[in-house]
Formats: structure tokens, sequence, C-alpha cells
């Protein structure tokens, strides 16, 4: 805890790069977001030696500010355009073809051993890569892998024609 003290006391500094990154007013959460990571991750002994190393910190809110903008994609639609577009995007069959896929896709997991379920939701889930997940389990890095492969490959196999339906928006054939 005292490492993260010592982090958090450039805290105007790290607000100052958040927003040098164009974050406008959402400097203070990406900041406060970052703090969090750290102690999630229980990386602050790896940003503070003598003192706080900045260089690692630049790269970590960069990281987190990254995230936050693929988290908060949007597409800007005139208003005009967005009475064409709505009147567009109603279709009845794709909230309950959405449906469908996803509860095959859910039905599929469960019918997995309860480790490859696990594991893949723990992957899928939680935004860790394989490497945090091996590193905080204790699992190798290799068997993580290999698992999720396998598991992708099962979907795939069982769930990719009714994917593919639902990118080429044939629904109703999606049951």
């Amino acid at each position: 805890m005292e490492n993260i003290e010592k982090i958090a006391k450039l805290h105007k500094e790290w607000v100052e790069i958040v927003n040098s990154f164009g974050a406008g007013n959402m400097s203070e959460d990406i900041v406060q977001d970052t703090y969090l990571r750290i102690l999630r991750l229980d990386y602050a002994d790896k940003f503070v030696s003598k003192e706080v190393n900045k260089g690692y910190m630049w790269l970590t809110l960069r990281s987190v500010y990254f995230d936050y903008l693929r988290a908060n994609k949007n597409r800007e639609v005139s208003i005009d355009k967005f009475y064409s577009l709505s009147e567009e995007l109603k279709n009845p069959f794709e909230d309950e073809a959405s449906f469908n896929l996803s509860e095959k896709i859910e039905a599929e997991i469960d019918s997995w051993h309860w480790y490859d379920a696990f594991l893949f939701r723990v992957y899928k889930d939680s935004g860790f890569s394989m490497r945090d997940i091996s590193d905080k389990s204790g699992i190798s890095l290799s068997s993580i892998f290999t698992t999720i492969k396998t598991c992708k490959g099962n979907l795939k196999r069982r769930i990719g024609e009714d994917y593919e339906d639902y990118l080429n928006e044939d629904f109703e054939l999606i049951k």
C-alpha cells in the first residue's frame, strides 16, 4: 500500500498526462482506473524502486486510455441519418436470432468439462490476457493457450454456421 501512495502523490501529473492524450473530462477517471488496475494486478512494486518510474506509469496510463477508447467507441450519426437508419435497423428477427445464438453458445460452453468452461469464461469475461491468467493462477501459459485454442475450435465447429448466418443477416435460419 505504501507504493501506491507514492504513485498517487503525483496524481496531478498523471491527470495532465492523460489530458494530453485527449481524454478531456475523463482524465481523472482514467487515472483512477489505472490505480485500480495497478492494485488489482498487484503491480505497485514494479512502479516504485527508489522513486516512481514515470515511463512505466506513462505506458500504463496510455494503455488504460486506449482500453477506454476501445470500450466506448461511438459512431456519430447526424440527426437526419438517425431516423432513416433507425427504420432500417428495425428487424424483428435480429433480436430473437441474437438471443438464440447466445443461448447456443452458452449451452455449448456448459457441455464442456468444468475446467475448460471455467478457464474459457475467465479468459472471455475478465479482460485478462492468457499471461495474466497464468501469472495469477499458477497454470502454465502453454496449458491455458492449448485449452483456449481447443475451446475456440469447438465453438467454431458447433456454432460457426449459425454465427455465419447471423453475420449474413439470415436470422430466420438460426433457431
